[in-house]
């Protein structure tokens, strides 16, 4: 998720950018993508300004993209513990039943 200050600096480089704290980088990305696109056609006349901005917005992109794929590996390693954590408590519980068992048997 974009903090504050992320989300000050993404807005100096891309001003139309509308955005708010909390919004996932991916969302921020395709915004950003889209922008990219519109800025596309006025820099085959070589505008000076145009490529400039183009230049920001890539260069914004990428660092978005750094960004996702970070966030991509959260998710995933919190997605891992929570598997590992269900295995644990399954193999817990079915220890505990095996016990049981035993204990009922005799």
């Amino acid at each position: 998720m974009a903090t504050h200050d992320e989300l000050q600096t993404l807005m100096s480089v891309v001003p139309s950018l509308q955005v708010q704290e909390g919004t996932p980088y991916y969302d921020v990305l395709l915004q950003i993508i889209q922008e990219i696109g519109k800025e596309i056609r006025p820099t085959y006349t070589f505008n000076k300004v145009t490529c400039e901005k183009l230049k920001r917005h890539i260069q914004t992109a990428k660092i978005l993209i750094k960004a996702c794929q970070q966030e991509a590996e959260n998710d995933k390693k919190k997605a891992d513990a929570a598997i590992e954590a269900q295995r644990q408590q399954a193999l817990a519980a079915a220890k505990s039943e095996k016990i049981d068992e035993t204990e009922t048997k005799n």
